[in-house]
């Protein structure tokens, strides 16, 4: 029973570490969309594709038009944005993309991270998948 015990702490402990350098690995990166709903994301020539950074406690980025911002929960490796805004300008060609883009964020409960890849989850399912920048 005591080995069952001490088995146990170390996984619990081995997990917790994992959650925390997880959630330091999303901090202060700039995180590039390269897919939402299942489809890849593409811009127009010229325009930057989509992203998030995540800074303190603020969330900020770029939906294809329009400056998003505001806050966010992350606890472990469940992750919302629940207090989403942008700016209010419209680009008839990356309108689309922008709106599938905080339709995603508005569906994801959590996220996983592996390397330089982040997916963000919704509901189980996969609603986008971002890469780190390059620095």
């Amino acid at each position: 029973m005591k080995h069952y015990a001490i088995a146990l702490t170390l996984l619990l402990t081995l997990s917790a570490t994992k959650c925390v350098k997880q959630a330091a690995s999303l901090a202060d990166k700039k995180w590039v969309f390269q897919s939402v709903a299942g489809e890849a994301v593409k811009m127009p020539e010229g325009v930057e594709l989509p992203w998030l950074q995540l800074a303190g406690e603020q969330v900020q980025g770029f939906g294809g038009c329009n400056r998003l911002m505001g806050g966010y929960t992350m606890e472990g490796t469940k992750l919302s944005f629940p207090s989403l805004a942008s700016t209010k300008m419209y680009c008839e060609s990356t309108m689309a993309t922008e709106d599938a883009v905080k339709k995603a964020l508005g569906l994801v409960d959590s996220f996983k991270l592996d390397k330089d890849v982040l997916k963000l989850m919704g509901g189980g399912k996969e609603v986008a998948t971002l890469k780190a920048a390059a620095e």
